[in-house]
């Protein structure tokens, strides 16, 4: 572990982690580009680097876009990022009212801050749950991915059918190449390149970088112009350490929401914030102050929606199943240096997780700190034109899919995807349900081919507890919401029959 805080504290992780928090608070402050974004763009270049150094670049520009959306959300109330959504209302009511400069402070210091309370759980309750992880075998890992799907299915606001048909689409896609049990080609249509699967790189630069060039061309082309941000103030630091300090409990409900919420599949940070500062409005004696610019609201979203982040990376790396959008686009990054998620790397690279533990700290700090002093200098990345921005996402996406295997074929994999996130995007279908059973598909189908090999009868089941536990809560979700559709349909016929009459 000592070894671990030196290798975070070295001056190249402090580059590279200062480097990754920059580009991901441009990337969040550019209204269109995501977190999910930038970490799937810049995969690639991570490639020639040492894995704990691409890890840690990787965090930065995660915490660093889902705070930098609240440049732009603030100072011009269109959220950088949709997790900025809750920020702009409080956010640019106080812009408004000539207070943007300690608005743009207050998110700064309360994202750091629910970052930092997020990194700490991030180092001890990981390998907790890693160490409990150990114990699990194939049926345990089956019951674990289903009730993931399931989970992402049922909280998901897109209808539970479109959920249900993502996550077809994503097992489907990750079935393609050779069945590791008959030894058969599936879904290749002859293409010898496909025998050992998708590039999983490719594949996500493709679901989330290009189509996001295609629509900012779009929007140029149809005459967009960039916004225009006037000369912003200075932070007062005094002030805001004072008004942070007066809502600490706040701020640690906050957090603790926050990375409770990361945990779970699917609840990303785009619904952490509205959760929060839903709880807090209901626990403030100035209720009406809320969405009218209260500092308590831009505190509480704030800081919910950077512990999420640190919350959705906890099932990650001690279970290897993401807890967010972003979280799922990290395994390319693991993967692609050799690194399987899961309770293993604590045995196998125990020094690469506590760097990266220490490192996640170091760029919760800095974002605060770049965040507070530089928040007014990047709000000028808002005047950038979309036509820049569409060419620069182009070029890297193409030469991303690219670069990682130097195989063109990986690129023309890119632009199906593409095409596929568009389509499947135009007719309502979720692209989060496609990428985590996509993710999670060839682990399914092993843990399946090993337990149906390994099962003698009822009996094998009933001596895992775990599996089995797991199992049951899933059956009771599914059991609740199909309940729930009933009980939907049994008053909407009852009104019918009411209205009739």
């Amino acid at each position: 572990m000592i070894e671990g805080v030196i290798a975070a504290l070295s001056p190249l992780s402090l580059f590279f982690a200062a480097l990754g928090v920059v580009l991901g608070i441009v990337f969040g402050a550019i209204p269109g580009l995501t977190a999910t974004f930038g970490i799937a763009l810049l995969i690639p270049v991570t490639f020639l680097m040492d894995p704990v150094h691409g890890m840690i670049m990787l965090a930065g520009i995660y915490a660093g876009a889902i705070y930098g959306g609240s440049i732009s959300a603030i100072l011009l109330n269109i959220p950088g990022t949709p997790a900025s959504i809750v920020t702009g209302w409080e956010g640019n009511a106080m812009a408004r009212q000539g207070k943007a400069p300690l608005a743009l402070g207050l998110s700064a210091v309360s994202s750091g801050v629910g970052g930092l309370i997020s990194a700490l759980a991030l180092m001890f309750l990981t390998p907790v749950l890693a160490q409990l992880a150990l114990r699990f075998g194939a049926p345990e890992y089956v019951a674990l991915v289903i009730f993931s799907l399931v989970i992402v299915v049922v909280m998901l606001d897109t209808p539970i059918f479109a959920n249900i048909t993502g996550v077809f689409l994503g097992l489907i896609i990750a079935a393609i190449g050779i069945d590791p049990v008959q030894g058969t080609a599936r879904f290749t249509f002859g293409f010898y390149q496909l025998y050992s699967g998708l590039n999983v790189v490719a594949v996500l630069v493709g679901f989330f970088c290009l189509p996001q060039a295609i629509i900012l061309a779009a929007e140029s082309i149809a005459g967009a112009t960039a916004s225009s941000v006037g000369r912003v103030g200075a932070s007062p630091p005094g002030l805001v350490a004072r008004i942070v300090f007066n809502n600490r409990w706040n701020i640690l409900r906050s957090s603790a929401l926050g990375t409770a919420l990361g945990i779970l599949p699917a609840v990303g940070p785009e619904s952490t914030p509205l959760v929060a500062h839903t709880m807090e409005r209901r626990m403030s004696k100035d209720q009406a102050q809320f969405g009218k610019g209260s500092e308590a609201g831009l505190i509480s979203a704030e800081s919910s929606v950077s512990a999420n982040v640190g919350g959705s990376l906890i099932p990650l790396l001690a279970l290897g199943i993401p807890g967010s959008g972003a979280a799922a686009v990290f395994v390319g990054a693991l993967t692609l240096h050799g690194l399987q998620p899961g309770p293993l790397l604590f045995t196998s690279r125990p020094e690469v997780m506590y760097t990266f533990f220490t490192g996640f700290l170091v760029v919760n700090v800095l974002m605060t700190v770049v965040g507070l002093f530089g928040a007014r200098y990047l709000a000028a990345l808002l005047s950038l034109p979309k036509a820049v921005i569409a060419t620069f996402v182009a070029f890297f996406s193409i030469f991303g899919a690219y670069a990682v295997s130097s195989n063109l074929f990986d690129v023309w994999v890119m632009f199906a995807s593409a095409l596929l996130a568009i389509g499947v995007g135009a007719v309502g279908i979720p692209i989060l349900p496609i990428v985590l059973a996509f993710i999670l598909g060839g682990v399914l189908e092993q843990n399946v081919a090993i337990t149906a090999a390994r099962a003698g009868g009822l009996g094998y089941f009933l001596e895992r507890p775990i599996a089995m536990s797991l199992a049951a809560l899933t059956v009771a979700i599914v059991a609740a919401v199909a309940w729930r559709a009933v009980r939907g349909i049994r008053a909407r016929r009852e009104g019918t029959k009411a209205n009739a009459d």
